[in-house]
């Protein structure tokens, strides 16, 4: 069965209409699913330091960064990696990972592939008021949502190693 594409963006940036905060961080999607059959996804992340997502792996996809500002400590299956600006990371399906900011903010470019997981951070997140970071939250999650937000992670694919 053949995939319907969405119009393909001839060049995209970050904008109000393109971009999400989730939780502590600025997304903005410059290339979905949608956008090339379910090819890749291409995300601007704006990251703060102190809110990234727990040991975890991807079932279905792999996850790259290229990382713009900043530095960004990554643990990958038993190792960890120091990535700074100009460097990139591949995170390969079914490898443990998590990251954690070195500097109190950094900006990378995230890989996806193939698309799909993108529609997490869409689904959760609250559209853009600023390209800027949004404030830090000052409550957690209510249970509910955080449950919810832990089923559609496992409906895409994702298993989380609290063990780790």
């Amino acid at each position: 069965m053949k995939q319907t594409i969405d119009q393909p963006h001839l060049s995209q940036k970050p904008t109000l209409e393109n971009s999400v905060h989730y939780i502590a961080h600025t997304f903005s999607f410059l290339a979905t699913g949608k956008d090339n059959g379910g090819a890749f996804s291409l995300m601007h992340c704006y990251f703060r330091k102190g809110f990234t997502a727990p040991p975890h792996y991807h079932q279905l996809e792999d996850e790259s960064f290229f990382i713009l500002e900043g530095e960004i400590d990554f643990h990958v299956g038993d190792r960890k990696v120091k990535v700074s600006a100009g460097e990139f990371i591949s995170l390969p399906k079914n490898v443990p990972h998590h990251f954690n900011l070195i500097t109190e903010t950094a900006k990378a470019l995230m890989l996806i592939t193939p698309a799909g997981f993108e529609v997490f951070f869409k689904e959760f997140g609250q559209p853009a008021r600023t390209l800027d970071l949004p404030p830090i939250p000052t409550t957690n999650p209510r249970k509910e949502m955080f449950e919810a937000m832990h089923a559609r992670m496992i409906e895409l694919g994702n298993v989380f190693m609290p063990e780790v």
